[in-house]
């Protein structure tokens, strides 16, 4: 009777290969959030091949992987999302591609590896009525906390800016002559973002108060009450927290604040390469679902007429 294949352990030349390959991300300045959801796709897929090496693996095998139980089904047993799977073989293709490249294989036996383009699903925003009434329920407030937060949240809705490139922001970064802060956009490029007159103003009065702040050598823009840099999940969790206050029903995270910015420059102008420029898009296929929502924008208000 043949020995069972034994699947894939970390030691194997695959787990290393993968290490690389995060290296290999890193270097083209993709986020660690980006990163660590690739790894945690291709150590999965890897428990579903067997462990002959780099180079005995055929399209026949990852065929067989991406139907496997363990890559195609949760723990819970139920199959994984369409998008999930999407994503797990797009992950796979790239990583093949990258190892017939760096020769560790012969060919690419993803090659083959095909995905369906999913329908996109309209992200969440909030309509002009509602960012008023946002903004508003900030603007009555006079606490240094509820100050900072109507600055976080008008440069959302303001600029188009990304979470990540918020947090990072520091104060060297606002150029209030210039009109412009600077960010370090995906891919680690330098943008960018101008700075219309009412958030100049509102940035203005915010750095007053921010540098009188003694947080020693931190240099955020932004920081908690105890002096060190806001995070992603706190600035989620305010949000949340003034939207609440506000009566707005909508679960919009920081990022649908960026997809109103886009919604309602795009319903201002119809000019789809301003909306992409400003958001920093670099595909403006990406940019392209702004469109549909200003034509159900449209149909909403034909019926009213």
């Amino acid at each position: 009777m043949p020995n069972p294949i034994r699947l894939l352990q970390p030691t194997d030349d695959l787990e290393r290969t993968i290490d690389n390959f995060a290296v290999r991300l890193r270097a083209q300045g993709r986020s660690e959030h980006t990163i660590s959801a690739y790894l945690r796709d291709l150590r999965c897929f890897a428990r579903a091949l067997p462990s002959d090496g780099m180079r005995s693996i055929t399209p026949g095998m990852i065929d067989a992987a991406l139907i496997d139980p363990v890559v195609a089904y949760s723990d819970g047993a139920a199959p994984k999302s369409p998008a999930t799977m999407h994503r797990l073989k797009a992950v796979v293709r790239s990583f093949f591609a990258w190892t017939a490249e760096s020769g560790l294989t012969e060919t690419n036996p993803a090659k083959t590896v095909t995905t369906k383009r999913l329908a996109r699903t309209p992200p969440e925003f909030l309509t002009e009525a509602e960012k008023r009434r946002l903004l508003k329920e900030l603007h009555d407030r006079a606490n240094p906390i509820a100050r900072r937060d109507r600055v976080i949240f008008e440069m959302f809705l303001g600029t188009g800016i990304r979470l990540a490139e918020l947090v990072n922001l520091d104060i060297d970064d606002v150029d209030l002559d210039g009109k412009h802060i600077r960010i370090t956009g995906k891919g680690n490029i330098p943008q960018v973002k101008f700075l219309k007159s009412s958030l100049r103003t509102l940035l203005r009065s915010y750095l007053q108060e921010r540098r009188r702040l003694d947080t020693g050598e931190c240099r955020a823009l932004f920081v908690s009450s105890r002096g060190t840099r806001l995070c992603d999940r706190q600035i989620a969790q305010r949000l949340k927290r003034w939207l609440d206050a506000a009566g707005i029903a909508k679960r919009i995270s920081p990022h649908g604040l960026r997809h109103t910015f886009a919604t309602h420059l795009y319903a201002r102008t119809s000019d789809l390469l301003l909306v992409k420029r400003a958001l920093g898009h670099c595909d403006i296929s990406t940019t392209e679902i702004y469109t549909h929502l200003s034509d159900e924008a449209l149909e909403d208000a034909l019926e009213l007429i």
